[in-house]
């Protein structure tokens, strides 16, 4: 019995062993992050002595750290590996164009394009993971308001693009034409923008402004109420109100910006910017039409 009790614990003290050093293998890092246990991977990463830590060991955890939001933590090991002379420039590429997406999104623009335009010089064929680069640098520079140089950028990003990359290249080219005053242009850009795609919202959004800023408040009211149907979710504020009541008023229609507005105000704060506007303009409506 005393035997049997001995080789019961060595089994169960090995079996431990055996479990730990499984649980802290560089590999679980990446199969943890491929997984999305991020929280886990970062954790067992940062349990690993140096010496065991991998590349891909690397990158799993920088991934992980950037989906978890801790984005100067991804960046600094980002930047460890691509400090390396091991990998190759597609590899390189890829975690540049990675860096300069968390420069974008910490708002630090001239940093995302550069970071872009480093991608770009390490694919010199054309590839859709340039096309991208192309797509962040044209983004990056909008934001530098540098409209003109964007769009060329963005056109290179649309002529690399996938299918999937082309409704973002169109949304953002189509933000950086209306800034350089090239709306129809700009409108087919923004009308290639599938209905069923996540930036169709917005898209809808920007005809319908350039539409009243144009001056067609039939096309203004088409894509204001299309947006309130197909998305209504994101037309309940206050600028679709002040939308709609503008272009019933171009066409003196007051009655129908006087029911508009009298919908806003039961929704609506009274400080609410855009309906103090509308209200304005309802009531400049109203006094030339007195007048009359």
């Amino acid at each position: 019995m005393k035997l049997q009790t001995r080789s019961f614990l060595i089994c169960l003290l090995l079996g431990a062993k055996l479990n730990a050093a499984f649980a802290e293998h560089p590999v679980d890092v990446q199969r943890l992050s491929a997984e999305g246990e991020h929280f886990k991977a970062l954790e067992m990463y940062e349990k690993l002595p140096d010496r065991r830590l991998g590349q891909d060991t690397h990158i799993a955890a920088a991934k992980s750290a950037w989906a978890l939001g801790l984005t100067h933590k991804a960046a600094e090991l980002f930047d460890a590996v691509l400090r390396s002379n091991s990998i190759d420039s597609d590899e390189r590429a890829r975690l540049t164009l990675s860096r300069g997406i968390i420069e974008f999104q910490e708002g630090r623009y001239q940093e995302a394009a550069l970071f872009a335009e480093k991608t770009v010089a390490y694919l010199p064929e054309k590839a859709p993971l340039r096309g991208r680069a192309y797509l962040l640098w044209g983004q990056g520079l909008i934001k530098a308001q540098s409209y003109a140089t964007a769009e060329e950028k963005l056109w290179r990003a649309l002529a690399e693009s996938t299918p999937d990359d082309r409704p973002d290249v169109s949304l953002s080219l189509g933000i950086a034409q209306i800034k350089l005053g090239k709306i129809n242009d700009a409108e087919r850009a923004l009308k290639s923008i599938p209905t069923d795609h996540p930036n169709a919202p917005e898209a809808i959004r920007l005809l319908a402004d350039i539409s009243l800023q144009s001056g067609k408040t039939d096309r203004a009211r088409f894509w204001i109420d299309k947006g309130k149907s197909d998305y209504s979710e994101f037309f309940l504020d206050s600028w679709s109100d002040y939308g709609l009541a503008t272009a019933a008023l171009k066409t003196g229609d007051v009655d129908s910006a006087r029911k508009v507005v009298k919908d806003a105000e039961k929704r609506l704060p009274p400080s609410d910017p855009w309906l103090i506007l509308t209200q304005a303009s309802l009531e400049q409506a109203e006094w030339v039409k007195k007048d009359k």
